[in-house]
């Protein structure tokens, strides 16, 4: 199914040579600030260097060294200088390569490419477990017709790098649905999510997606769940989402990834556009006839099947023990039971 997907993108963009004036070209087009060009980090390293040679003029007199052992200083510092530089240097322009590419492909295919960090505006747990986070590298249509509305994005925090980053694709629904969590273990999220859930919102599945997936549905929507999870839609999933988690929340139906998306290799940029093809637009003609028959309002869901019920936090539990205990001494000396 993926091979022959993979025909009918245009993927050439993903290896075409690139110029510094495409590079100065797309940062123009992409509103880059300066501090963030290419060139910019460029002069850092010119500067850099510069500052290495005059600190190195100016302390060699002062320490009166050996003219061997000053000689040998200050051949150390200037190649690892230089090579710290150079890989730097590297690292950025291969970086605006990837960016000029990804956009090239990006619009062969009729979508829009977005290189910087925005705050998110993504639903999904994998976003609201990151606060601060904002969405780098996303991908949208540019107009309807080929694609369902979507927002593909790496997301994670702007500048905590120990907190790993992950992809996501969120697809817009024509209708409100409950909220529907599948959980996959091929995936090793470690998110800890099944831990979170309260117990009676598991869902078990039939046949062998059992063994890979593990359903969390509000209790009394079961049916509803099977309704759009049928085993023709978690076989899409497992041909060509086998590593992300699913979600259906507010409207969404989200997929994540437990790492960042890296859209210039050709096979990563095509499984992407796959998951919308194929599971996405799927999803979305399941879930367009959905109707809650126990909501009050047409086309909303009732209170409490828009989110699954979790437990208390270990952090919020810590944080009310001890006034906890207070008030209860307090209660228990104005009823005289102590």
């Amino acid at each position: 199914m993926t091979d022959s997907l993979a025909d009918t993108f245009d993927l050439g963009a993903l290896r075409s040579p690139v110029a510094v004036h495409d590079v100065r070209r797309f940062d123009r087009a992409q509103g880059t600030p300066l501090g963030r060009r290419w060139k910019a980090k460029i002069v850092v390293c010119t500067l850099y260097l510069a500052a290495q040679a005059v600190f190195l003029s100016l302390y060699v007199p002062v320490a009166k060294l050996p003219s061997a052992t000053a000689d040998t200083i200050t051949g150390a510092v200037f190649v690892l200088s230089g090579l710290l530089a150079a890989w730097w240097c590297a690292v950025a322009w291969r970086d605006a390569v990837r960016a000029v590419r990804v956009a090239r492909a990006a619009a062969s295919n009729g979508l829009d490419f977005d290189v910087h960090p925005r705050v998110v505006d993504l639903p999904g747990t994998a976003v609201v477990s990151l606060p601060g986070a904002v969405a780098t590298h996303a991908l949208r249509p540019r107009s309807a017709g080929r694609w369902p509305v979507f927002t593909a994005a790496s997301v994670g925090p702007e500048f905590a790098r120990a907190v790993r980053h992950r992809g996501i694709v969120a697809i817009t629904l024509e209708v409100q649905t409950p909220h529907i969590v599948v959980h996959n273990r091929r995936a090793r999220a470690r998110d800890g999510f099944a831990s979170k859930v309260r117990g009676g919102q598991r869902l078990r599945l039939e046949g062998d997606f059992d063994r890979t997936f593990s359903l969390y549905v509000p209790a009394g929507y079961e049916r509803d769940a099977l309704y759009v999870f049928t085993p023709d839609v978690m076989q899409r999933m497992l041909d060509v989402a086998a590593d992300c988690q699913a979600e259906l929340v507010d409207g969404w139906f989200v997929l994540t990834a437990r790492r960042p998306w890296r859209l210039w290799r050709e096979q990563e940029f095509v499984a992407l556009l796959t998951m919308v093809s194929v599971l996405g637009t799927r999803v979305r003609s399941q879930t367009q006839r959905y109707r809650d028959d126990r909501s009050l309002r047409s086309g909303e869901v009732a209170p409490h099947g828009r989110r699954l019920r979790v437990r208390l936090s270990a952090g919020f539990i810590a944080a009310i023990f001890v006034p906890g205990v207070f008030v209860v001494a307090g209660l228990c000396r104005l009823l005289g039971l102590v």
